[in-house]
């Protein structure tokens, strides 16, 4: 996949929606984000005191704007799926992966890793997007096109596609316990028309509206 297509946009953002999941208690974690793009969001958690220690590992190295990157205590390129770091085994108190294991080859794999790298007692923080969600049926299904995109829920990096059942799957079946699911539309701002449907609906077309979901995770 080539990344460096992607506008710098593309990995400059806070994830704050991850960051909300993180109890407001826990303070100078050990956190690795797997994914880090330029670190915007480990450098926010050690703004804040949230972290300690952040290390950040991407798949892509921005060599036309150095300066976009953020000081963090280690920066690592490379494929997440080719590299491990045998240091870090049952180090991090925290881990991120911000839309990272639909752009995987083997997420599984990955999340072997993962498990390795987490605390006996550390929690892992995951979004990814929601095929399910009414734009991809109106897409296919209506206007007959599977044409991938810039970003979103046909962003051309992507190489699997999940429902809300399928993610819970793959974290359940990678030895970790789910400990909170969240649907991306509690975190519209404002008036949305999701939002009401859902509130109005009692939550029964939630996946429909759910651009991403959200999961809280740690080792079983």
């Amino acid at each position: 996949m080539n990344y460096s297509d992607k506008s710098s946009s593309y990995y400059a953002n806070v994830r704050h929606d991850l960051i909300n999941l993180i109890e407001s208690s826990k303070k100078g974690l050990k956190v690795m984000e797997i994914g880090a793009a330029y670190g915007e969001t480990l450098y926010f958690l050690k703004q804040g005191g949230i972290a300690a220690e952040a290390v950040g590992v991407d798949i892509f190295q921005d060599t036309n704007n150095p300066g976009n990157y953020k000081s963090l205590d280690r920066f690592i390129f490379g494929n997440i799926e080719d590299i491990d770091f045998p240091e870090y085994y049952g180090y991090f108190d925290l881990i991120l992966l911000p839309d990272v294991l639909e752009h995987l080859v083997e997420p599984k794999k990955v999340l072997k890793k993962v498990h390795k790298y987490l605390a006996p007692e550390g929690e892992l923080l995951v979004s990814m997007p929601n095929v399910r969600h009414y734009l991809a049926f109106k897409k296919i299904f209506l206007k007959g096109d599977f044409e991938y995109e810039e970003s979103g829920l046909f962003d051309y990096t992507h190489m699997r596609f999940y429902c809300r059942k399928n993610m819970v799957r793959l974290l359940a079946g990678s030895a970790f316990k789910i400990l909170y699911q969240e649907s991306s539309i509690k975190n519209y701002k404002g008036r949305s028309l999701a939002k009401i449907v859902n509130i109005v609906t009692f939550g029964i077309f939630e996946e429909f509206f759910s651009v991403q979901y959200f999961l809280k995770a740690k080792k079983t």
